[in-house]
């Protein structure tokens, strides 16, 4: 797994965390023909509010490797351009809109919360799958936010998403540091993180509706 997960992450870390140069897309969509996709838009640099934006560390490699041992789709982030790129234009270039999103992000903030969830524009009652999510993030003991003020989705793919197709199937999941970096957590990404996302994963239906 850890061999794996520094495989990928070298492919995003390269050449100062812009990515692969040499790609053809910005975002590369890998298709396993599952309801839920799951996403990592940060994963090299990006360009926000017309400056760079340093990447989610380590969000594009957790995705990648998830998406190969879960068997679920995956839109991951490939390279930075210095303009903007948003991942809802490639949901909608690609006619994807009526599945179900899994938005990975990272937060450094010294915030008293393991992971932040996000429902953007929509209350979160009622909100497909929070409620299992919630149960999965105790399961693990992890302390969680919903809708923390500076992570909730408005301004990323779960509010673009809502304002262009007004439905609620995007969940942003901001992990923090420790849950992410496996170089220096190898035991808690492989006893911890990659548990987690798995069991939330296995919610979503893996069979198209």
């Amino acid at each position: 797994m850890l061999n794996a997960l520094k495989k990928y992450d070298a492919v995003y870390n390269q050449n100062n965390s812009t990515g692969d140069e040499n790609c053809a897309e910005v975002f590369s969509f890998n298709d396993r023909g599952t309801n839920l996709i799951l996403t990592a838009p940060h994963s090299t640099k990006s360009f926000v509010c017309k400056k760079p934006k340093i990447p989610d560390l380590y969000t594009g490699a957790l995705a990648q490797y998830l998406g190969v041992t879960e068997h679920v789709s995956t839109i991951i982030r490939n390279k930075f351009t210095p303009y903007k790129c948003m991942i809802s234009d490639f949901i909608a270039r690609q006619n994807l809109q009526n599945h179900y999103f899994l938005d990975l992000h990272g937060f450094n903030h010294d915030i008293d919360y393991d992971i932040c969830l996000g429902t953007g524009l929509y209350p979160h009652e009622n909100y497909p799958y929070i409620d299992k999510i919630i149960t999965i993030a105790d399961k693990y003991k992890l302390k969680y936010a919903i809708n923390h003020h500076d992570y909730t989705g408005k301004n990323g793919l779960t509010g673009r998403y809502q304002k262009q197709f007004v439905q609620p199937n995007v969940i942003q999941l901001e992990l923090k540091k420790y849950l992410r970096d496996f170089y220096s957590n190898p035991e808690i990404i492989a006893e911890l993180t990659i548990p987690l996302l798995k069991d939330i994963i296995d919610t979503y239906q893996k069979i198209p509706d």
